[in-house]
């Protein structure tokens, strides 16, 4: 019994411990940090914490000649520079569609090129600059690579995609040094999260479904699910500056983390933890509550006339 609560101790003190006594940060001279889709959000932010000097380069991860001109871009520039590649942060990501009836094929390839596809790609072609200093590689994925959500089944599952890629490459790259991390949010107040645009995305769904499904879930069950994706995103947390934190943790640190999973305090961290360890029957009761709660619609069929 002793042992079991001082292994308990350990493991949920570990993480301050570390930060305390482990944090000695990397020498930032000379070295260089490529983010991907740092127009907006924890890219952008990130960028700005990390240095002034930035310089943009065009980038569409989902297109294999955009990556290798950014490839060159890069190289071009570190020369003239005289710095080195240090750390390539895979942070562009979209959300498109909804469950897999309310989803298009296009939304789930979408998420599949961007969240997924995408840090493929951009790894591969940066992997002889990152070889050269023993760099960082650090993928954002999301809470919703480790539970699955229906209302953003392409979204969750282009994510769990993602969290096996950073896995599976932090086992590869440990033969040349190379760090790979992963950076795992759980709901915060981002683009992704913006209602209107979630609302125009389910607008152009709705108007292009069968008549079958629009039958099948009733024509009060669309305007319900609005008001249930409005009570969901004021659920976000405004503050992103906990993501940014460990963002900017997994590109300085001289011993990163695997995972950073930025929570909103202590409880919600608590929480899904437990989550996480439950059984997937028990997870589906305890999901099933919480979107209750959130006012989840259920489907209503439209009766037949005649």
């Amino acid at each position: 019994m002793n042992l079991l609560l001082f292994l308990l101790f350990l493991f949920f003190t570990f993480e301050f411990t570390k930060k305390r006594c482990l944090n000695d940060k990397v020498e930032a001279f000379n070295k260089a940090v490529f983010i991907t889709g740092c127009d907006s959000g924890f890219g952008h932010l990130l960028a700005k914490r990390l240095d002034s000097k930035r310089i943009s380069v065009e980038l569409d991860v989902t297109q294999d000649d955009s990556v290798t001109k950014a490839f060159e871009c890069v190289k071009d520039h570190l020369r003239s520079s005289g710095a080195k590649l240090w750390a390539v942060v895979n942070n562009a990501g979209v959300q498109r569609g909804f469950s897999l009836e309310i989803s298009e094929t296009k939304d789930f390839k979408d998420c599949m090129e961007v969240n997924a596809f995408g840090p493929m790609r951009v790894t591969k072609a940066f992997l002889p600059l990152l070889k050269e200093t023993k760099g960082r590689i650090v993928n954002v994925t999301s809470l919703s690579a480790r539970i699955a959500v229906r209302e953003v089944m392409p979204y969750s599952m282009s994510k769990f995609a993602a969290g096996a890629f950073n896995d599976c490459l932090r086992q590869e790259m440990s033969s040349w040094g190379i760090s790979v991390v992963s950076i795992e949010p759980e709901l915060f107040k981002t683009p992704l999260t913006n209602v209107e645009n979630l609302i125009i995305n389910l607008n152009h769904i709705v108007s292009n479904l069968p008549n079958s499904v629009l039958w099948d879930y009733g024509k009060e069950y669309f305007k319900a699910f609005e008001k249930f994706m409005i009570a969901f995103t004021r659920c976000a947390s405004p503050n992103v500056e906990l993501v940014v934190n460990d963002l900017e943790a997994a590109v300085i640190q001289k011993y990163p983390d695997n995972h950073y999973k930025p929570r909103r305090n202590l409880f919600f961290r608590f929480i899904l933890f437990c989550f996480e360890i439950f059984p997937s029957n028990i997870q589906d009761i305890f999901l099933n509550i919480v979107l209750f709660f959130l006012g989840l619609p259920k489907p209503k069929p439209t009766k037949a006339i005649g």
